[in-house]
């Protein structure tokens, strides 16, 4: 009898062993096809990655040429950006229907800008600066541009697009993107600008900027 116990105990262990191997088995199982992982305990790496492009398109006396030119993220305008994600107070204003990087400013400015750059406040905050002077006559005084929000998934792209009509003769060569709506703006951050060949406008002659966010997240 204590022979027969014994044995009956032996397959009750095994059983009870391969209950426990099939319960932590389809727990891997489940985390794999949840995650993609197949260590469902492991560190999932997330990242998301902000990015700037520019492009113009002028037409001089009805004649239209665009480029696309490589442009600069400067360090503070990611930084306040970085904080408002993070929920941190970012320089200047929070984000708001009058503060966000919806503005676009124009400058005659060749000096090519720098990711460490001072760009923020009412001395360096101006398109252009800390070198170079925002334009605010002509008909190139900084104003928000038409925004296209992201939709869907990663990698998504929102645009910032606005053109400017020349009132006067007006060389320019420099764009930016900016959170406020008037230069010399004490809470005034640049968050890319770009030099691109100059171009000379006349009377009515005009230039549309197209800044475009992409965004990459997993």
């Amino acid at each position: 009898m204590k022979f027969l116990k014994v044995e009956l105990n032996k397959k009750r262990g095994t059983i009870a062993l391969l209950a426990t191997g099939m319960v932590v088995l389809s727990f891997i199982l489940g985390g794999y096809v949840a995650s993609g992982n197949w260590n469902p305990w492991g560190n999932r790496h997330y990242y998301q990655v902000l990015n700037a492009n520019f492009q113009e398109c002028h037409t001089l006396s009805g004649v239209q040429a665009c480029t696309a030119d490589h442009n600069v993220l400067f360090d503070s305008g990611a930084l306040w950006v970085q904080r408002v994600t993070s929920g941190e107070a970012p320089f200047g204003c929070s984000p708001s229907t009058t503060c966000g990087f919806k503005y676009i400013a124009m400058s005659a400015g060749t000096t090519a800008p720098a990711a460490g750059d001072a760009t923020t406040g009412a001395t360096n905050g101006d398109c252009g600066k800390p070198t170079d002077t925002e334009l605010t006559t002509n008909g190139f005084a900084r104003a928000v541009g038409v925004v296209t929000d992201i939709v869907g998934s990663s990698p998504k792209s929102s645009t910032v697009v606005l053109t400017f009509t020349a009132t006067a003769t007006q060389a320019v060569a420099k764009s930016c993107l900016v959170n406020q709506s008037t230069a010399a703006n004490s809470n005034n951050v640049q968050l890319a600008a770009v030099t691109f060949t100059s171009v000379t406008l006349n009377n009515l002659d005009t230039i549309t900027i197209t800044w475009t966010i992409s965004w990459t997240w997993s």
